[in-house]
């Protein structure tokens, strides 16, 4: 069933315009989202999906589809076409991408000929370096083409886009192909079920692409070659070809793969269009902020979750369900079920050994992390359980409630120690200080709470906020609290004092959670405006904004700090990782 103009997704975030396309098995719109801004909406055919033979293989090819989409996210750069969202809408899965204005190359020279040289070059570069990050990300693109390089409108910019071939590879390994490809971009080994991958597989279909510019014309395909038809030179066809240009073409369109340059950055120097260097780069200094690059997305999980400040291990929520991942590999490590109701909250022993989960069903459960078991149920609030947080010595839970109280238990018996009491609406968030002497809560009554852990008797309360208090976190030197709230600002406390010592704002929409680094330099905060934001605590100065798929509930670092993790509502979980170099040009890195 085709969707007509006027129809909203995702809850309307998107309303369709138009149909721009469709091919084997998906199809594309054109859409706006609520900024109104235009967005391509891709989904997969409902003819295919219900065609007898396709039956069999619905649950591979929505699998695939969205490989396809988490593929792209993993893999930002300029000149890569951009994922916005991915969901599902009336069973079938979809991704929002940028839309890009402009024509495809394969139309360009098909309506206009030949490209000059030197533009086509610049063209082959900018994919060139898009290519070498799909590489180092592990994947073949496999479906290099001109009519899968989108030209943006007024600008000399080339953008890959189409990466429903792509597939994971291991260099040198044998792997099995699918049976999908494009004729004359296409290598031999590519026709082959089952043969070794690598770069030189792109490096094939990259030169054949250059070779249809400097033509305008499709390259004989593999096949035929091997039947012994010979390729024309593309100086044969175009006589104002440079003889290098001519040369890396043919180097890196050779039949035995073994004789191509085996990597994209070889084949440009041949070429002579190597990539641009970065502008002065530098090793990471106090006064250089690092860029972080997205390295994991675990779909479909989960958008609340915790960090093991020890080990390994990711805990995330799904409704009533915890599961334990590694946050290195991704792998599935455990399921946890017991809550009758979903889980608001989840925190992690400094040890990495107790897990503490807070439900709406009023009860807090303590789990092993090794072993998955539940330890045992501690119950006592009237109301949903929002918060937990466990002392860094792991003698000490706090947990927050919707019955507007604070408890605090004995981790090792489960009996309650004392009940807190002064907050007049929802307690959202807790944090207790690394030396297990000041609990911090937070609370839909606009306030924030400083409390005596020892003596359970309040210190002092801030004010200064318009909307709930939705999470606090404490430096692990217990000298600065971080706040934020849904009046969508990041507030920085003196916990000494009580006093502000300022306000950060940026975010669009509600502010969700606030993590502080282990070394007590970096905030980091997350936002219904589907961003992550990472600020210089001492200077409040926004250093970069990352972006996510849907509105973000919960962000975390791992234990140095040189990790970060972050959960959508949508179930999908990414996890960052510190680079030392920083490239001075780019201001604001997306990942």
């Amino acid at each position: 069933m085709a969707w007509n103009p006027g129809q909203e997704l995702f809850g309307r975030r998107y309303i369709i315009e138009r149909k721009l396309g469709e091919g084997g098995v998906g199809i594309t719109y054109l859409a706006k989202n609520r900024r109104g801004e235009l967005r391509v909406i891709k989904t997969l055919r409902e003819q295919i999906l219900n065609h007898p033979d396709w039956i069999p293989h619905q649950d591979k090819l929505r699998h695939d589809f969205r490989d396809e989409a988490l593929r792209l996210a993993l893999c930002r750069h300029p000149h890569i076409v951009q994922v916005e969202n991915v969901f599902d809408e009336e069973n079938l899965p979809c991704m929002a991408m940028e839309y890009i204005e402009g024509e495809d190359l394969g139309k360009r020279i098909t309506e206009k000929g030949a490209l000059p040289e030197a533009e086509a070059l610049e063209y082959i570069r900018q994919i060139g370096e898009a290519l070498i990050l799909v590489h180092e990300k592990g994947l073949l693109h496999r479906d290099l083409k001109p009519s899968n390089i989108m030209m943006r409108a007024g600008k000399p910019e080339a953008v890959l886009i189409d990466f429903g071939l792509a597939r994971q590879f291991i260099s040198g390994g044998v792997q099995r192909h699918t049976e999908s490809l494009t004729p004359g971009y296409a290598p031999p080994e590519q026709y082959a079920p089952i043969e070794q991958r690598g770069e030189y597989i792109d490096v094939y279909a990259l030169a054949a692409t250059l070779y249809s510019l400097v033509t305008g014309q499709l390259p004989m395909p593999a096949p035929a070659r091997l039947q012994n038809f010979t390729l024309q030179a593309p100086k044969e066809l175009n006589g104002s070809v440079s003889d290098r240009v001519n040369e890396a073409v043919m180097k890196g369109m050779a039949l035995n793969y073994r004789l191509r340059p085996q990597s994209v950055e070889e084949w440009l120097d041949l070429l002579g269009a190597s990539p641009i260097p970065p502008t002065q780069p530098v090793i990471s200094r106090p006064n250089t902020p690092p860029s972080w690059e997205c390295v994991h997305i675990f779909p479909g999980i989960s958008g609340k979750i915790a960090l093991s400040p020890k080990e390994d291990i990711l805990a995330s929520v799904a409704r009533s369900v915890i599961h334990l991942f590694s946050s290195t590999t991704g792998e599935l490590l455990r399921t946890l079920t017991g809550h009758s109701e979903g889980v608001n909250s989840v925190g992690i022993s400094s040890d990495g050994q107790i897990l503490a989960t807070g439900s709406h069903d009023k009860t807090i459960k303590l789990w092993s992390v090794t072993t998955g078991k539940e330890i045992r149920t501690l119950t006592g609030h009237s109301e949903g359980v929002n918060s937990v947080a466990i002392s860094s010595d792991g003698q000490i839970l706090a947990s927050g409630s919707e019955d507007t109280t604070i408890k605090l238990w004995s981790v090792t018996t489960g009996k309650e120690i004392r009940t807190l009491t002064g907050h007049s609406h929802w307690v959202n968030s807790l944090a207790i200080s690394s030396d297990g002497q000041i609990l911090a809560s937070g609370s839909s009554d606009k306030t924030i709470k400083l409390w005596s852990v020892t003596t359970g008797k309040e210190i002092c309360t801030l004010t200064g906020n318009s909307f709930s208090v939705h999470s606090v976190a404490i430096s692990s030197d217990g000298q600065i609290l971080a706040t934020c709230s849904y009046d969508r600002t990041i507030k920085l406390w003196s916990v000494t004092t009580g006093k502000e010592i300022r306000t950060l704002t940026g975010h669009s929409d509600w502010v969700s959670s606030v993590a502080i680094s282990s070394d007590g330099q970096i905030l980091a905060t997350c936002s219904y405006d589907r961003t992550i934001k990472l600020w210089e605590i001492s200077t409040g100065k926004e250093i970069h904004s990352l972006t996510h798929f849907d509105r973000v509930f919960s962000v975390a670092f791992t234990p140095n700090g040189d990790g970060l993790a972050a959960g959508d509502s949508s179930g999908n979980i990414k996890i960052w990782r510190r680079s030392q170099l920083y490239n001075n040009s780019i201001n604001t890195v997306n990942r």
